[in-house]
């Protein structure tokens, strides 16, 4: 049966210079520095708040920030929440989940042998994992920096399509509250996260492959979630963590209570669990879980009857890990739970660029001309192939790989840039996630000023501008005392192993 939908006239909801689509890390980026750079802004997010990940879905989390990396909007938000006392006090972490980079360091190389820079501060990978913040909060402030910037923001907004003449993009179509909607603007920039306007758009995108190599070519990655669980005794977890260092001193932990717990029955698809403390900004008794995962294999994450199966599925692991630990864990006889997040951590689809980034370019620590930001956030393939590894550089993200290489005034910022698969694993985490969009906001806005198309614009202006806003756009302007540590780091080789690898290094490295 064939059902056709009638054409109709569509009311012009807003129109902009620049309209940014997903209000999550990337976004936040792009609609702050569109702004600033004098573009009329609007700001598009489906849900009731930005963050995105961050705050629906319950990562509230900076991973791996280095002032001598990353500058810009990033450390301004960073400061933002330090004022407003919403950050984790580093010296409130516990040991185990604090400095155990550095820890390895000394105890491979000793105290004499290490950079200085790593005895003397607790950044990038030798300080904790992340800087974790108050989710709530974070809504609030985001609310506030828009407003303050000039940034219209629109909740509640989903786009569905695109507005396309000839080759360009004139604006997208919208689903509100008020009907279908359309919105005009000169410049477009997708941090949907799933890629879906360059999608719609017709652009050349990356995604439709699965995954590229291996034992699962052609399938797609999988998905997992993260929910906090409140009330936990969190001095007597931490005591029981510390006394317990072959299960629970290290990120992944209880294998033996979720062995068992499975052998009985419980539905728990990982082997392992997360339980991290360093979430619990105010020593509440928050703790969060990841353990929930769901395996898409031979269908695509944007199918929505088979992503409401794992939204089920994994809600339904979530009760089961849960009666796990109320059972087990000492600090959790009084838990229950807190928060699970509005959507899962998902793949979709990423532009293809006029250079597609790969885990080969960010072993090499490689710097571009054009490069207007730097990842130390080494590719997160743990779940995907098996193996984390501390084996790249901080490397530079070139503009070509946020310019669609189809449509001249489409832009994309993190998890939509131009990568491969492997490479996205780090790339899409939340702080190179900020910084590419800073720069695809700032990209869009100049193009508007200088009246050309973002594929045209003169990538020095772009360059210049953001070291102005605090942007170090290139590894090749970080002295090299500052990526010493890195380089020491990787000489050593660490890889953390969930399996047995099933894709060669060397294959690894062309994606």
């Amino acid at each position: 049966m064939e059902i056709y939908e009638s054409p109709k006239k569509l009311d012009v909801l807003a129109s902009a210079d620049v309209i940014v689509c997903g209000g999550g890390p990337a976004g936040i980026g792009a609609a702050l520095a569109s702004a600033r750079n004098g573009a009329k802004t609007i700001l598009l997010e489906k849900f009731n708040s930005l963050g995105g990940l961050q705050t629906q879905g319950n990562n509230p989390i900076f991973t791996f920030v280095d002032p001598a990396l990353h500058g810009g909007i990033i450390i301004e938000i960073l400061k933002r929440l330090r004022e407003a006392g919403a950050l984790r006090k580093f010296e409130e972490i516990p040991p185990y989940e604090r400095g155990r980079m550095k820890s390895i360091l000394i105890s491979l190389l000793g105290k004499d042998r290490i950079p200085k820079r790593v005895l003397e501060t607790d950044v990038g990978w030798w300080g904790a994992w992340g800087v974790t913040f108050d989710l709530e909060y974070y809504k609030l402030l985001l609310d506030t920096l828009m407003d303050e910037a000039g940034v219209k923001t629109l909740y509640h907004t989903l786009v569905v399509d695109v507005l396309k003449e000839e080759n360009e993009l004139r604006g997208v179509i919208v689903e509100t509250p008020e009907g279908r909607k359309a919105i005009l603007g000169k410049v477009v920039i997708d941090t949907t996260g799933t890629g879906l306007v360059a999608w719609k758009s017709g652009a050349a995108c990356m995604g439709d492959e699965g995954i590229p190599v291996g034992k699962r070519k052609g399938q797609y990655p999988g998905t997992l979630i993260a929910f906090f669980v409140g009330g936990v005794d969190y001095q007597k977890f931490v005591n029981f963590r510390l006394s317990n260092p072959e299960q629970w001193g290290q990120m992944y932990c209880g294998m033996d209570i979720v062995k068992k717990a499975k052998e009985k029955g419980a539905y728990i698809k990982h082997d392992a669990l997360v339980c991290a403390t360093i979430f619990d900004v105010y020593n509440a008794g928050r703790v969060y879980v990841m353990g929930p995962v769901y395996a898409f294999d031979d269908k695509p994450p944007w199918s929505v009857e088979e992503l409401t199966n794992a939204e089920k599925d994994m809600r339904k692991q979530v009760w089961a890990i849960f009666k796990v630990l109320k059972e087990n864990v000492p600090g959790f006889e009084k838990a229950y739970v807190e928060r699970t997040p509005a959507y899962p951590v998902l793949s979709g689809h990423r532009i293809v660029g006029k250079y597609v980034i790969t885990v080969g370019d960010m072993r090499e620590g490689r710097a571009f001309e054009d490069s207007v930001a730097i990842n130390n956030m080494p590719p997160d393939i743990f779940e995907l192939v098996g193996r984390f590894g501390y084996e790249i550089l901080p490397h530079d993200i070139p503009y070509r790989a946020l310019v669609s290489k189809d449509i001249p005034n489409l832009l994309a910022a993190g998890t939509v840039i131009s990568a491969g698969l492997f490479a996205i694993g780090g790339l899409r985490y939340c702080t190179p996630s900020i910084c590419t969009g800073q720069a695809a906001g700032t990209a869009a806005a100049l193009s508007i000023k200088t009246n050309v198309s973002p594929t045209d614009l003169d990538v020095t202006l772009l360059q210049d501008t953001l070291r102005k806003q605090g942007v170090i756009v290139s590894v090749k302007e970080v002295p090299p005392e500052a990526l010493e540590p890195y380089r020491v780091i990787k000489s050593l080789g660490l890889v953390f192993k969930r399996r047995e690898p099933d894709v060669p290094e060397e294959e690894i490295a062309k994606y």
